[in-house]
């Protein structure tokens, strides 16, 4: 049988028997990928820590391609982002990259960019001080990868460049309407045109240095009206882990005043 070598990190890791575990990875170059964890529940595993979810691991698996479930061969740890399970606020925005990535790749179908992407924002979501802007910037680029890019130069319907200070968005078509076409297409947000240069940056700023970018408050909430919704229109519904996340922010702020 084919034997696959590969960097991956872990989705989720949950009981098989009582011996062994179902782990699912979203690897470098087959996507994602369901693999058997032979002994793994056992106290002196082989596996050792290496399964938890979150983890950068190298692995190594076996069987025949295509198939649904394979066997875990050998899984050794790159990164184990321990000080983001160390912190709840990072805790919970990373626990949502895994939901949305596990969500958006297609089993067996190779995502390398949406799992580079992944493990870049998982490094900064260790050490970033503002989890809003990373979560922000992760379901766009995400989006983006996933085919979805949203087209912010130019009106979807008239393909000129707007000149006012209020720009509509479509999200059945995925980009911005100029305030002379709102009336030809379904516009469900008005937002700024400043957001719209946020959002630009968010999809080409390098992701090293996202504490860089500082958004205004008032701004933070038309993005998420952009960003999220692109996701909900994609996804068709809410992801569990999401109202965590809200949950972490809202404290955040109250403690902050």
């Amino acid at each position: 049988m084919p034997l696959y070598r590969t960097q991956a990190v872990v989705l989720k890791s949950m009981k098989l028997s009582e011996k062994d575990k179902l782990v699912t990875f979203l690897t470098e170059t087959h996507g994602k990928v369901k693999c058997v964890a032979k002994a793994a529940r056992r106290l002196k595993s082989r596996f050792g820590a290496s399964l938890e979810p979150m983890s950068h691991v190298s692995l190594i698996y076996f069987g025949k391609e295509h198939q649904a479930l394979y066997r875990l061969n050998q899984c050794d740890i790159i990164q184990s982002f321990q000080e983001i399970k160390e912190n709840p606020d990072s805790f919970y925005t990373a626990v949502y990259f895994l939901d949305l990535a596990g969500h958006l790749v297609a089993e067996a179908h190779p995502e390398p960019g949406i799992f580079h992407l992944l493990v870049k924002s998982l490094r900064e979501a260790g050490k970033a001080d503002n989890m809003e802007t990373l979560c922000r910037l992760f379901e766009l680029r995400i989006m983006a990868h996933a085919g979805y890019t949203p087209r912010l130069e130019k009106c979807i319907v008239c393909n000129k460049k707007p000149q006012s200070l209020w720009v509509g968005f479509s999200y059945s078509q995925h980009g911005i309407v100029c305030e002379s076409c709102f009336d030809k297409v379904s516009v469900e947000t008005r937002i700024k045109s400043g957001t719209v240069n946020y959002l630009k940056k968010f999809l080409s700023l390098d992701l090293n240095h996202v504490h860089r970018l500082k958004v205004p408050k008032e701004v933070e909430g038309d993005i998420e009206s952009i960003t999220h919704r692109l996701v909900l229109a994609r996804l068709g519904r809410e992801l569990k882990s999401y109202p965590f996340i809200r949950q972490m922010a809202e404290m955040v702020e109250l403690n902050g005043k």
